[in-house]
């Protein structure tokens, strides 16, 4: 590993070989505007089997990994599958004190709840005594600092996912069972859901208490769809007053490999939905993605067209750490050089096809930044040149392989 520290008049260049990155201060003091995070999201789901929120929230030490974890990676959002464990003594001390911890590192907490059934107008009375005792009551309970209490309320909320048998009734009001017209039937009653929780919690907690949902890419769809809608008029209808209920909306292409189709499937939703920011979510799954290296182009893809405050959430914190973990970087060969005179820093990276390439800055080696994402069909000398300026801090240059 090569690193080089201090101040630069004349040309400075470095080369080395590097099997995960390779490393240059460019200058001391890096400005944190120029090093701006990623403003990422993350499920974290309960019952996961390792990295569930029972599991973490039951060992420090996990704590303490997630929390570096979300420093290394940029997440600022953790949508938090908790249960009834803030109705409990115990467990609210626990929540409490993990919010706090979240809050501290500048990460949001959102109570995260899932059960698809609720659309039903029958289940509303015990879903919103669950919003009541699981998250007012531990916002307001006395004593509650700021800092120990949820930034918001995270619903998912699916109809395309309900069977038969989630409702407890033997008949065949399954998503699969039902006519176009049905289906447009249970996203008025999912709409009608989220009015009802706005009007809840705006009177158990404060009003305008965030509320988040998720949705699919492809409720939009129209004519042509499997929503029966009417018209363009009843489709736009229905998402202006999701937007009216709702703080912020998570969409969820999980089933498109690539920023074009996920690009085709957002579009009009991020562009049409008043009142409530869009965020878009990927799937951190390498069961699905066809190597790492896809995944990292497609999220970066994301990120820069959208920015920060529309990309990028991952589903889930377990699958995103087992991606993580599964990293096949290969080394990379680059010269990093300040030729004197420049405004800008030069790095070279001799790059190879099959690969992306990933050009990351840091201030303190933790928190990187993706500052340019390339692949080549031949081999080649790939160099970027970024402003002198901007380029304060540490870089590194990884790659993994592309799918075949």
């Amino acid at each position: 590993m090569y690193a080089v520290f201090g101040y630069y008049t004349g040309l400075m260049s470095v080369r080395g070989i590097i099997l995960l990155w390779i490393l240059g201060a460019i200058l001391p003091s890096p400005s944190r505007a120029d090093l701006s995070q990623p403003q990422r999201g993350v499920w974290f789901w309960r019952t996961d089997p390792v990295y569930g929120a029972d599991a973490v929230l039951n060992d420090p030490a996990k704590q303490a990994d997630a929390l570096d974890f979300f420093h290394d990676q940029g997440i600022t959002r953790v949508y938090g599958s908790y249960g009834n464990r803030t109705t409990t003594s115990t467990g609210a001390v626990q929540i409490a004190a993990w919010n706090a911890t979240l809050h501290a590192a500048g990460i949001e907490s959102q109570f995260l709840m899932s059960e698809n059934s609720w659309i039903f107008p029958t289940n509303h009375p015990s879903f919103l005594t669950k919003i009541t005792q699981r998250v007012a009551d531990f916002n307001n309970a006395t004593g509650r600092l700021p800092e120990e209490r949820f930034d918001g309320l995270h619903l998912d909320i699916e109809p395309q996912a309900i069977k038969d048998a989630d409702d407890g009734l033997i008949n065949t009001n399954g998503w699969s069972d039902l006519t176009p017209t049905q289906k447009r039937d249970y996203l008025l009653l999912l709409r009608d859901t989220y009015e009802v929780v706005r009007n809840h919690v705006d009177t158990e907690l404060t009003p305008g208490f965030p509320v988040y949902a998720d949705l699919p890419v492809w409720f939009d769809n129209f004519p042509g769809g499997s929503i029966g809608w009417t018209s363009t008029e009843d489709r736009d209808q229905w998402f202006n007053d999701v937007g009216t209920h709702l703080t912020g909306i998570t969409l969820m292409p999980f089933e498109r490999l690539t920023f074009s189709s996920i690009d085709n499937g957002v579009d009009w939703e991020r562009n049409n939905i008043p009142g409530a920011s869009v965020r878009v979510a990927l799937e951190a799954d390498d069961g699905f993605w066809p190597t790492e290296g896809h995944f990292f182009m497609v999220r970066d893809q994301i990120e820069a067209a959208y920015g920060d405050a529309q990309a990028t959430d991952f589903q889930s914190y377990e699958l995103y750490r087992e991606m993580m973990a599964d990293l096949s970087a290969e080394p990379v060969v680059a010269d990093i050089a300040l030729p004197p005179g420049s405004p800008s820093v030069h790095i070279s990276v001799e790059a190879a096809p099959a690969f992306i390439h990933i050009l990351e800055i840091s201030a303190d080696m933790c928190r990187w930044r993706t500052a340019e994402t390339f692949e080549t069909p031949s081999p080649r000398e790939h160099i970027f040149q970024g402003d002198l300026q901007a380029s304060q801090g540490f870089w590194r240059v990884t790659r993994y392989p592309l799918p075949p």
